[in-house]
């Protein structure tokens, strides 16, 4: 349901947040994309009933799209970036009993799609796959694996984020996180245009929760997937493993999107502390070498990213607590304050040498960044509890989502306002 009407500032038509944590996968944008002052106060622009599901929006030009959950149903809808009126919605069934131990999760969908090419990539609760046409959300085609796995999905639903490169969609499909079972599972790699395998790793089952990421390393790419018991990296044309690192992180909870810097890869998981590898090739073979690993730091459900020479994340230690670390050497350069949300997801995006972190009570903090620490500029209330869903920056706007809504947000000052109305 939207308000009436709304005093709404245009958009700019370059937005482009397109899959999981944006366009480069590593929740930054550029420094100038959130252009002009701070606001005292945000403004809501238009809000929208979507459906349920922790699935984060995804934007280009002036639509966005989004994954919901209705009923017993799955439903995939295409907004007006502008207005929030939607434009087309599709629906599938798409049954799933949530473990008892997460049901303070819901029911789905977890993953977030991926735009590309024209095409939408959804990954579904139960492990479907499906292609849309991003415009006119007619279905291309559809691929599931239940009978290569059974289950064909982690224990607490799919979460995972597929990838989209080239020609290529990148999934993990299969069953993880249920000792009483054959654990087993691929990475495949289907044709985007029509679903057809080109190849598949069928080394592990997939992480609980962990996606993908693509990086260019000593001048070729490499595809960087947790799985359950491993991170793993693999030729992006033709699924060959390059490296392995052993990689079994405690109850299961694989749920950290690895980040690359350079030919670094930086990451860490619950209780695991925080940890990092030279990914490195001696010219016939590649190896990943640990550099350093800081004990007193590890993250749970929330992904790092960088900001100027630091790197930033989201503790579950002392109740939860950002931090700010040297990625040459994993020392400590700061803690912020304790307390704020044991298990919370806190999506944290970088912009220039601001931080934008998101608390699960709807609470946006802004920060500017600095060696001695955050300096505060704003505190926004942009929703309500639970915002557990990764928001999207569209141009200058930010998009959040709590419960069933989707909410367009203005933060920033503008020269212009124009009165549409939105019913």
């Amino acid at each position: 349901m939207c308000a009436s009407f709304l005093l709404v500032a245009p958009v700019t038509s370059n937005s482009q947040w397109t899959q999981w944590r944006g366009t480069e996968r590593n929740g930054s944008i550029p420094g100038d994309a959130l252009k002009g002052e701070w606001l005292p106060n945000a403004v809501m622009l238009w809000q929208q009933v979507v459906g349920n599901g922790l699935s984060g929006p995804i934007v280009s030009g002036d639509r966005i799209w989004v994954h919901s959950r209705k009923a017993g149903r799955e439903v995939v809808s295409s907004l007006a970036l502008n207005s929030g009126k939607i434009i087309w919605s599709r629906s599938y069934n798409a049954p799933f009993k949530q473990d008892p131990t997460a049901a303070i999760a819901g029911l789905g969908p977890f993953s977030t799609p991926a735009l590309a090419g024209g095409r939408l990539f959804t990954f579904s609760v139960n492990a479907v796959l499906s292609c849309w046409d991003a415009q006119s959300g007619t279905l291309l085609w559809r691929k599931e694996y239940s009978s290569d796995f059974d289950p064909s999905y982690p224990i607490f639903g799919m979460s995972i984020s597929p990838l989209v490169w080239e020609d290529r969609c990148f999934v993990h499909f299969g069953s993880s996180g249920r000792e009483a079972l054959d654990e087993k599972g691929a990475i495949i790699a289907l044709r985007a245009s029509d679903g057809n395998e080109i190849w598949r790793w069928a080394g592990d089952g997939p992480a609980l929760g962990a996606s993908p990421v693509l990086a260019v390393i000593k001048n070729d790419w490499q595809l960087i997937f947790k799985t359950e018991n491993n991170i793993v990296g693999l030729h992006p044309r033709t699924g060959k493993e390059l490296w392995r690192i052993p990689f079994k992180v405690s109850m299961d909870n694989t749920i950290v999107t690895p980040l690359i810097i350079g030919d670094k890869l930086l990451t860490s998981d619950y209780e695991m502390g925080f940890c990092a590898w030279h990914i490195q090739s001696d010219g016939n073979s590649w190896s990943a070498q640990e550099i350093w690993k800081n004990r007193s730091l590890s993250l749970s459900t929330s992904s790092p990213v960088v900001v100027g020479d630091q790197v930033f994340g989201f503790t579950h230690f002392r109740k939860g607590q950002l931090f700010g670390i040297d990625p040459g050497d994993g020392k400590i350069v700061w803690r912020g304050e304790a307390r704020w949300g044991e298990w919370a997801p806190t999506p944290l995006i970088s912009c220039g040498d601001n931080l934008l972190a998101f608390k699960e009570d709807g609470t946006l903090v802004v920060a500017k960044v600095s060696r001695d620490g955050l300096l505060s500029q704003r505190r926004y209330r942009l929703g309500n509890y639970p915002m557990w869903g990764h928001p999207a920056i569209a141009g200058n706007c930010i998009i959040t989502r709590d419960g069933n809504r989707l909410v367009a947000w203005r933060i920033m000052k503008e020269t212009e306002r124009t009165r549409v109305d939105l019913q």
